[in-house]
């Protein structure tokens, strides 16, 4: 997040690589058909859906520049737009352990019956506050998707200790 030139309005700077959430939605608003629901900066921790990130629309705030990129602000005001209401995703669950866990690195391998081969795992996943890691041998139970990642099948989106 950065001060875009003293202004009162807080953004992203063009060329900031970033991390997001986002929606379909049936009916383009406006010509689109995406809705970003949280934003925040590349690598930063996955920010809850209190606090300073808590967003619930960006806009850009001018055309893009020679590099395709813009500087975006948040609306707070969602319902501004007339926008239709948009269902969290649901995602199936698991009753599983933990095959291994890279601390220094942050990731690991949580093997269920639903996760043939394993779901690839990120400690931004790990339901909890400050430092989280998983150990070998762990029983866990996961929200998880079907997308590639590092060789596995699923991916874990949301991880408790049992």
């Amino acid at each position: 997040m950065a001060d875009l030139d003293g202004s009162p309005e807080m953004g992203l700077r063009p060329g900031t690589e970033v991390e997001f959430e986002w929606s379909a939605i049936d009916e383009p608003a406006g010509g689109m058909r995406y809705l970003i629901d949280r934003v925040w900066p590349r690598g930063a921790d996955t920010p809850s859906r209190e606090g300073a990130f808590h967003t619930n629309l960006w806009l850009s705030v001018d055309e893009p520049g020679p590099d395709g990129l813009t500087v975006m602000r948040e609306d707070l005001d969602r319902n501004s737009l007339d926008l239709p209401a948009v269902e969290p995703r649901s995602f199936p669950t698991a009753t599983g352990t933990v095959r291994f866990w890279h601390g220094e690195q942050g990731w690991g391998v949580l093997d269920a019956d639903e996760t043939p081969g394993g779901a690839w795992a990120h400690f931004s996943a790990i339901v909890g506050i400050g430092f989280r890691a998983l150990d070998a041998g762990q029983s866990v139970e996961f929200d998880y998707e079907p997308v590639q990642q590092d060789g596995y099948d699923s991916q874990a989106v949301s991880v408790t200790g049992r």
